[in-house]
């Protein structure tokens, strides 16, 4: 299995999975809006051109999501998502209360509008078993 590395600094890596049809994003501490929203857009270039169907976001030690970055995720990000194909999305829960309450936010307000699923998960292991059954199913 050939990860390849899409990006790698002091917000966030990135990987893609070619083979499991898989972006995987790790968040390394607070983003700021404008890298949030430019780390996401590049997330979803990915998905579209490589035909990505699953997303696992270890956002363990993500920090707080502005609520303006909560509300653009929903309204813009997501349909462009669902355009692009996405089927499944792993989210791995924050450490940050109110990180976590933003990312449950976002599932919620989507639920039954977009044709993925999207779970929580204590840890990455439990996030890429999950993936990995949906990724049987789906195929």
């Amino acid at each position: 299995m050939a990860l390849l590395l899409i990006r790698e600094d002091d917000l966030v890596r990135v990987e893609v999975d070619e083979e499991r049809s898989l972006i995987s994003t790790t968040w390394l501490g607070y983003v700021p809006s404008p890298d949030y929203r430019a780390i996401l857009l590049q997330v979803l270039n990915e998905v579209m051109q490589r035909k990505l169907r699953l997303w696992i976001s270890d956002s363990t030690r993500m920090g707080v999501i502005l609520h303006s970055d909560e509300k653009w995720s929903v309204d813009t990000l997501t349909p462009m998502l669902v355009k692009g194909g996405m089927r499944r999305v792993a989210i791995v829960r924050s450490l940050d209360f109110f990180s976590q309450t933003a990312a449950e936010r976002m599932a919620d307000s989507t639920a039954g509008q977009v044709p993925y699923k999207v779970e929580f998960f204590p840890d990455v292991a439990k996030a890429q078993e999950w993936l990995s059954k949906e990724l049987e199913v789906l195929a």
